[in-house]
Formats: structure tokens, sequence, C-alpha cells
């Protein structure tokens, strides 16, 4: 099976923290949106943080919100000529602290996640439905050294067991913009999948803060070709 909904999560997840460690003036609220296709389907997910009662240290509590819908088509069997429709739909509702200092900045969020998987035809497959569970996350923008940025995110949701990790570091080339590899597993759906690729985190459009990726990505089941995603961003 594949694995939208936890790319969905991804696309946007990583985002807020990203972007609040650049921001020059504090912001309490962030809203995003990501765009992310692959060799198989395509992912649309939004989403946005929310900081009410950030202290001036950067340290305080927030909430997350995301929500995304992806559609993919693969073969569910390689010796099988006939192509699978999957349709998954996904939210999150999280609350965390955020922790602020010259090291950089991380998020733990602890939530609620609604997952809802679709296969056209309905084949039997115990991992279709729609299901609720905890989930939980870390996201963090570190600096452990001058010009250079790591963004990590990891996630766990209990609906359909996805869990997810990404490490993207970054080498500071102008102003607030980081270029570097990137490289993420996911589990979910009984699939384990990678991607490598590269990344340009902090361009700018006005208002509007952006993250482009793209590389190759691989499943469990021997299937792989290239990515490519689009992450948008604005503070409040």
């Amino acid at each position: 099976m594949r694995a939208w909904g936890v790319w969905g999560a991804i696309a946007v997840a990583w985002l807020p923290a990203a972007a609040l460690a650049e921001a020059a003036v504090e912001r309490r609220s962030t809203s995003f949106l990501g765009i992310d296709a692959a060799f198989d389907g395509t992912y649309l997910s939004a989403g946005f943080d929310l900081s009410p009662w950030r202290r001036p240290d950067g340290r305080g509590v927030a909430f997350r919100f995301t929500a995304g819908t992806g559609l993919s088509r693969f073969r569910i069997d390689p010796a099988l000529p006939d192509r699978v429709a999957e349709t998954s739909t996904a939210a999150r509702l999280m609350a965390g602290w955020r922790e602020e200092g010259r090291w950089g900045s991380a998020t733990l969020f602890a939530g609620l996640a609604m997952e809802t998987r679709r296969l056209s035809p309905a084949l039997p497959d115990p991992q279709v439905g729609t299901r609720f569970g905890p989930a939980i996350a870390v996201d963090a923008w570190l600096t452990p050294a001058d010009r250079v940025a790591v963004q990590l995110f990891a996630t766990y949701a209990t609906p359909f067991n996805a869990a997810s990790l990404r490490i993207a570091p970054g080498y500071l080339v102008g102003a607030g913009v980081h270029v570097g590899p990137e490289a993420t597993l996911s589990a979910h759906h009984g699939t384990l999948r990678t991607r490598l690729g590269l990344h340009v985190t902090g361009l700018t459009i006005g208002p509007v803060g952006l993250r482009l990726s793209g590389g190759y990505a691989r499943d469990r089941g021997g299937a792989g070709g290239f990515y490519a995603g689009l992450s948008l961003w604005r503070h409040h």
C-alpha cells in the first residue's frame, strides 16, 4: 500500500518551526499549504499554527491543525495488469510546547488524528476505512553551526500506525535561504518508503515563504520514481 497520509503531514508540519525561526519579529500564527507530487500520485495539505501566549524568549504553548487529501494509483500485485486507485483524507489537531534558544527551536505536539482510506475497486484490505486515535510529533529547526540549519520532523499516529522521520540539513546561501539534502523514511499502510533529494528553504514572494524539494522515492514493493514538493507559509 502507499503512504500519502504521512507525506501530507510531513509536507506541512515542519513549516512553522522553520519559518518562525527565521522571523525577525514575533508572530502569533502561521498558515501553510503543501503540494506533493510523486511517481504514483499527488497530495494536497494545509493547516495553521497558533501561539497565543508565547513568551518574549520564544517559549510557550502552541496549537496545530492540519488536513489533507490525496489520490494515487498503483499495482497491488506486480503480476496483475490493472491498477488500484487509493484515496486518503487525514486531519490532526494537536497542542504542544515550544522551546527556543541559541541552538534553534523545537516543539513537541500531542493530540488527535483522523484518517480515511479507500480503495477502488473495493478490494479486501484491513487497512481501509475511517479511524481515530492519538498522534504525537516533534518539529525542530536546529542551528548547530554558523550558516547551518537542520530541519527535523518526526511523527507517529495510531489510526493506521503511521510513522515518519525527515532530516533536512541546509547551508545559508542568502537572506534566510538554506539549500541542502533531505532524507525521509515513512511507514504507513504496511509500506516502508524512502526519499532522498534536495531542498531550497526560505525563498520569499512578498509576505509568502516557499520551500522547494525534489528527488527520488522508493517503496518496499520495489516501485520507484521521482517526487517534487512545494510548500508555502505566511505569518500573521
